[in-house]
């Protein structure tokens, strides 16, 4: 599995710019994916942020069926202006209090395109030592 829970806080006066261009990726991935099992946007408590949940089958299927995709890549340009910063945040579901699995990360192919092996390193999918520590121990 794969859980990112992405905080993003948008530049004053771009939070128009930033739904559309949101709702407007929301449905390409929904169309063009066959994989996905959450995709979602919020608003958050403070002002101008928002959060973007993922949950994909593998970390892979996150990366090279969507990160990479040439409509995500389109949307991310046009973002350009718009997002002040995002902290990606990965999460680890507890076994019998959430209906997805444990976030693994999985090497990328090494016959992946170059933008595949940059973002592999860029969004690659930190696992917290304490998490291991806790897995299967209740």
């Amino acid at each position: 599995m794969s859980s990112l829970l992405a905080h993003i806080k948008i530049v004053e006066g771009q939070e128009q710019k930033f739904e559309d261009l949101s709702k407007e990726l929301y449905k390409q991935s929904h169309a063009n994916e066959d994989c996905i099992i959450r995709y979602e946007y919020y608003r958050g408590r403070e002002k101008n942020s928002y959060y973007t949940l993922l949950v994909y089958p593998s970390y892979l299927d996150f990366l090279l069926k969507h990160q990479i995709s040439e409509y995500h890549e389109a949307a991310g340009a046009q973002y350009d202006g718009v997002i002040e910063d995002i902290d990606l945040e990965w999460l680890d579901a507890i076994e019998d209090a959430a209906p997805v699995g444990i976030t693994e990360m999985q090497k990328v192919p090494e016959n992946s395109s170059d933008l595949a092996k940059e973002y592999g390193v860029s969004h690659a999918a930190e696992i917290q030592g304490w998490w291991l520590k806790l897995r299967n121990v209740y």
